[in-house]
């Protein structure tokens, strides 16, 4: 059964199906036509609608697909992320396999007047972190690719999914 079905199937016995759950809803279902730069413009508008109502994003899916127990083409997850330049300001040992390697890179900066400090831990090939535990790159500047900015329960601000991208410049502090 395609995904257009099972929505409707979905719609038409929810109240059956879900009567006593109080936690599970059908959200708003939208087609759009990506070939027309009208409904690409909406696409866009309607991914932004659903991560300010507090969504991570949206899933894109194929109206005829067949639902598949595992990742496939048939359903994409589209979602936000921004880029931010921060200072590395230390850096961290590694645990586990990474024990003698860089771990994480500890990085702070400000972003749209929030002074956020973050661990960027993932990003990294093997060999970066071996090279960056041994030649320190505090005091450089990187982009950092994350979901979003987050605050924590102390007032201070984070990254949430931060990944290393490059760095922004070749001596420590220069931006490009």
């Amino acid at each position: 059964m395609g995904q257009k079905r099972r929505s409707a199937f979905l719609r038409e016995n929810f109240s059956k199906l879900f009567a006593d759950s109080g936690c599970i809803e059908i959200i708003t279902q939208r087609e759009f036509d990506l070939d027309v730069f009208t409904d690409e413009i909406e696409f866009k508008d309607y991914n932004k609608q659903a991560v300010a109502e507090g969504f991570e994003g949206i899933m894109i899916k194929d109206p005829n697909g067949k639902w598949e127990g595992k990742r496939s083409v048939a359903w994409l997850k589209q979602k936000p992320f921004i880029e931010v330049s921060l200072a590395v300001i230390e850096t961290e040992e590694g645990t586990g396999r990474n024990v003698g390697k860089m771990g994480a890179l500890v990085c702070e900066g400000t972003e749209d007047g929030k002074l956020i400090r973050v661990n960027v831990g993932s990003g990294f090939t093997d060999k970066d972190r071996d090279e960056f535990w041994q030649c320190k790159v505090d005091g450089q500047v990187i982009e950092v690719r994350a979901d979003a900015v987050t605050q924590n329960q102390d007032g201070t601000y984070s990254l949430r999914f931060p990944r290393f991208m490059r760095f922004r410049g070749f001596k420590a502090g220069e931006k490009i």
